[in-house]
């Protein structure tokens, strides 16, 4: 796994085996470090997919903490349009915790994604560990194949 960058608060990894642009939150962003750290790793992902046609999204949200009513508005009116249609994400998974609103928050995410996105054929999923993200991100590829 090579490190494409690491902040205080964020560490990003392009796993190229398994085709996997990895993120991990650290701590809880401060200021804008919410919105330059994504900014960031899609600033990654642009680039590695020129050459890695596939290429998937996972981040391991578990240290961040709750995010702000602003920044989940900057999610819904700038991220999402970015990741999904300028970026072209198609299989997109984010590791939660066991929090219950965590969990149900991302997966009213997902589905919400999946409506909204449904021409992209957006794959999404949330989990609690690593590896069950990297098996699902495997049968993913079987099924886009």
């Amino acid at each position: 796994m090579k490190t494409m960058f690491s902040e205080d608060y964020l560490d990003c990894f392009f796993d190229e085996d398994s085709h996997i642009l990895f993120h991990v939150w650290k701590r809880k962003p401060k200021g804008d470090e919410f919105r330059n750290g994504l900014t960031k790793v899609y600033n990654e992902y642009i680039n590695l997919k020129k050459t890695n046609p596939i290429l998937h999204w996972l981040g391991d949200t578990r240290l961040m903490g709750v995010v702000s009513m602003e920044d989940q508005s900057w999610l819904d009116k700038v991220w999402n349009e970015m990741l999904f249609v300028k970026a072209g994400v198609r299989t997109h998974a984010v590791i939660i915790g066991t929090d219950a609103f965590a969990k149900y928050a991302m997966e009213k995410f997902n589905k919400n994604m999946q409506a909204k996105y449904a021409a992209q054929n957006l794959q999404m999923g949330s989990f609690t560990d690593k590896a069950t993200a990297y098996t699902w991100f495997k049968e993913a590829e079987k099924r886009t194949a």
